[in-house]
């Protein structure tokens, strides 16, 4: 879509890609960051470092030329809400507070929602507002591209034998900065692929029950993303233009951009 945006206008229109794993310069296999053509904020950071929302809309603002036309290639929600939307982003929380608010919330039904919940109401953001309320901050166009769901899994089945395959050198690398005395982020260790392959070289799995968990949590994963986006398109309707797309999107004609965007 980017390129052929690109011909349409004559001038470049970039690709943003808005995910909080890809990111992470050392990590192209396991987050899935090949492309045929290039994306801004992929492969921008080091695992050492902390990745935020707000330093992911604030980089993306700085890449954004006023009026200019630019595609978004969503994976992460709340990163594409704030990217899109007019809305107050939490603060910063210490690691003190966040390790009281784990405490506070460890025999909730949901102990990672309740611990965030609790977080923003130590450090006195609780009143911050909903993250669905605010106003468009562009010209916007989504084009969601909603598989059926055995066409999902049978993707998820593919990639994650890729990364199982392919992705145990950069869990490698991982140890071998941990074991160096690197402090990588807690968000890198327990993601999807670096926590199984890591229990793989720990010798806790095996290879195949390794693919096996990176399958089931990204299905999860999906399942989530999914019930994200269809909220932000019922959310968005009568404010933006919305194709949805429920079957693979190489079945369906995307040539005609004047018939996608709407222009």
């Amino acid at each position: 879509m980017a390129e052929r945006l690109t011909e349409a206008e004559g001038r470049h229109v970039p690709t943003l890609a808005v995910d909080s794993m890809q990111v992470y310069r050392e990590l192209p296999v396991i987050t899935n960051q090949a492309r045929r053509r290039p994306a801004e904020l992929v492969g921008i950071v080091s695992v050492t470092e902390e990745w935020t929302v707000a330093r992911h809309r604030a980089r993306a603002e700085e890449i954004i030329a006023p009026e200019a036309t630019f595609v978004l290639d969503a994976g992460t929600g709340m990163y594409l809400n704030a990217i899109l939307l007019d809305i107050p982003l939490a603060p910063k929380v210490s690691s003190l507070l966040r390790r009281q608010a784990q405490e506070a919330a460890a025999n909730e039904s949901n102990p990672r929602r309740a611990a965030r919940t609790k977080e923003l109401e130590l450090a006195g953001a609780g009143g911050r507002g909903s993250i669905w309320e605010g106003e468009l901050l562009y010209d916007t166009t989504i084009v969601y591209l909603r598989p059926e769901r055995h066409a999902v899994d049978a993707a998820i089945g593919e990639r994650s034998k890729r990364i199982t395959l392919d992705g145990v050198r950069e869990a490698e690398r991982l140890k071998a900065m941990v074991a160096a005395g690197k402090s990588v982020s807690p968000q890198v260790m327990d993601s999807v692929g670096v926590r199984e392959l890591s229990g793989h070289l720990a010798g806790t799995l095996s290879l195949p029950q390794a693919q096996d968990l990176i399958s089931t949590r990204t299905r999860r994963l999906a399942r989530r993303q999914m019930r994200w986006f269809d909220k932000l398109v019922r959310t968005l309707e009568g404010r933006a233009r919305i194709t949805v797309l429920h079957c693979p999107y190489h079945e369906r004609n995307l040539h005609n951009m004047h018939d996608i965007i709407g222009i």
